[in-house]
């Protein structure tokens, strides 16, 4: 156990010092870690072997989310949100539902073994634009900011 987390230590450290670097290539911290998690883990070399409690991978998951969606809604900038609030509440009341809207569509069409409400759940999870992925956008400095701000909105 204690090998395990000196390792995973270790990596975060390592990560920490040279994660300036990594923003001018096109790999993204979660690639970053994914593709240690694959080499040193059981799929890899096995130096890594964490059995996970269920109940606390959830518990991690959610704080995790909670962390992010906090971090991107101290750094969202009011003022601009303010003097353009039109772009992210048609985001929000009309892009997000027709998304849902057009992924059930999509869904009925390729997964014929699921039900609809399978499928509903499906889209709805599916459609907003996930905080992570949109990084590269959102902290893009030739984006307008008034649209990485109504990104940064609509992604939580």
């Amino acid at each position: 156990m204690y090998e395990n987390l000196a390792i995973l230590a270790a990596f975060v450290f390592l990560y920490s010092i040279f994660c300036g670097g990594l923003e001018r290539t096109p790999f993204n911290g979660a690639i970053v870690f994914i593709a240690f998690g694959l080499v040193l883990g059981p799929l890899g070399l096995g130096f890594l072997n964490l059995e996970v409690d269920k109940g606390l991978l959830g518990t991690l998951a959610e704080l995790t989310l909670a962390l992010v969606l906090y971090t991107d809604a101290a750094n969202a900038n009011l003022s601009e949100l303010k003097n353009s609030f039109r772009i992210p509440q048609r985001m929000l009341l009309i892009g997000l539902p027709l998304t849902i809207l057009f992924g059930f569509g999509a869904g009925v069409i390729l997964f014929s073994g699921l039900t609809l409400l399978e499928i509903a759940v499906l889209a709805t999870m599916l459609a907003p634009t996930d905080a992570a992925l949109g990084k590269a956008v959102v902290t893009n400095k030739t984006v307008p900011s008034n649209m990485r701000e109504s990104l940064n909105v609509e992604s939580g």
